[in-house]
């Protein structure tokens, strides 16, 4: 096996399940993905997918290459990290995993910062809802630096937790004002992921579906529905608190809590540029523990 890119392409087309979503993850053509493949399968004188028109899906010889494929994956990965974790140049590329709802309420205000600072020192931040709270998913293995709410963080990771984040309930002021808003009438709304083991809904006591109204799987949904007086909802404080269309539903109890970690890999924790970015998000994030832990309460 010749080329790394055939094992890398490879792997992207397996799990987007089709050349387009191989494509988008590797930001390629998709006929060029396509046609990499093709020319993959001709040299190894065997097909790897079952082709469809829902797709691409593996079949017995793809199956066994990917096992084998996602360990030559991990061997370059960690050889990377320990490659960047010896460069004391404070210059390159910085890849943050972050929950797009951490990303948008704390990370970005200290981004603008964090760049001036840096001049050559580029971020290329991931964002996604379903790993944002205890579980720490696949893409976090090629990224540098993650941002977690978590209280079991991953022993394969390192790092210094940052606050712990406070949960509360949430309404809109107008619907708290309306005939809706009393307290035997609230219509609730809930995150729900649609997978077996949601990782929102266990922040507080499941809301029983007569009276969970609306489930979504994206909180900044939640935030909006809320706003626009749709119901009530769980948000972390550093959200509800924050916007002055919302209040804490009386009588403003904290409901649930989880740790704020930011953490990396063993291997990076050197490198000049992590410990730059590690050093300036702590900095960064000071202002913003009495609203992360629930203790700037908006009147």
């Amino acid at each position: 096996m010749e080329n790394w890119d055939d094992i890398r392409i490879f792997l992207a087309v397996a799990r987007g399940g089709s050349g387009a979503a191989g494509a988008r993850l590797l930001g390629m053509d998709q006929s060029g993905v396509s046609r990499r493949i093709n020319a993959f399968e001709k040299r190894l004188g065997a097909r790897l997918f079952e082709r469809s028109t829902s797709g691409y899906s593996l079949n017995a010889a793809g199956r066994k290459l990917y096992e084998t494929a996602l360990r030559m994956e991990q061997d370059v990965i960690a050889l990377n990290r320990t490659l960047a974790g010896q460069d004391q140049q404070l210059s390159g590329t910085i890849r943050v995993s972050i929950a797009d709802t951490l990303s948008n309420h704390l990370l970005l205000p200290v981004t603008a910062s964090f760049l001036q600072r840096y001049p050559q020192i580029n971020l290329r931040i991931k964002t996604a809802m379903k790993t944002a709270y205890d579980a720490i998913g696949p893409d976090d293995a090629s990224a540098d630096v993650v941002l977690r709410t978590s209280n079991t963080p991953p022993e394969s990771l390192v790092g210094r937790k940052l606050a712990t984040a406070a949960f509360a309930a949430y309404a809109s002021r107008a619907y708290l004002k309306s005939e809706d808003g009393r307290a035997e009438r609230l219509r609730w709304m809930n995150w729900d992921d649609g997978s077996d083991s949601p990782s929102w809904p266990d922040l507080a006591p499941e809301i029983p579906d007569h009276l969970c109204r609306l489930r979504v799987d994206s909180v900044p949904t939640l935030l909006e529905a809320a706003r626009q007086s749709v119901g009530a909802t769980i948000l972390p404080c550093f959200m509800g608190d924050a916007d002055p269309d919302l209040m804490r539903i009386p009588p403003g109890e904290i409901v649930s809590r989880r740790d704020f970690w930011l953490l990396t890999h063993r291997d990076l924790r050197y490198s000049a540029r992590i410990r730059a970015f590690l050093d300036h998000l702590v900095e960064g994030f000071r202002p913003f523990r009495d609203l992360i832990e629930g203790r700037q309460v908006r009147k």
